[in-house]
């Protein structure tokens, strides 16, 4: 189980996956991140979907290549050993 934490945050690679990237939603979290203080909650980071489950952003393409294998999260939980395996953003947190 992954924890949703601001380290954790800090090292997932999800704000610049290319299913991400044409997605409205997810730039406009990512715009309010970087004037923001104090630590977001799950509802205001595009990203850690293996500890929070799927994006309640919309306009994510799951036909781009996910770089879930590249992520240290993934790395370091292992994630490539459980379900699923990658797109956390559209089949759910990490079991």
């Amino acid at each position: 189980m992954v924890e949703f934490n601001m380290e954790n945050v800090q090292r997932c690679l999800c704000p610049g996956c290319p299913v991400q990237a044409g997605s409205k939603c997810v730039q406009e979290k990512l715009n309010k991140l970087k004037g923001a203080s104090g630590n977001p909650g799950p509802e205001d980071v595009p990203g850690v979907y293996c500890a929070t489950g799927k994006a309640t952003c919309e306009g994510l393409d799951p036909s781009q290549i996910c770089q879930c294998d590249k992520c240290e999260v993934w790395k370091e939980y292992k994630l490539g050993e459980g379900e699923p395996g990658s797109y956390y953003c559209a089949e759910g947190k990490a079991r």
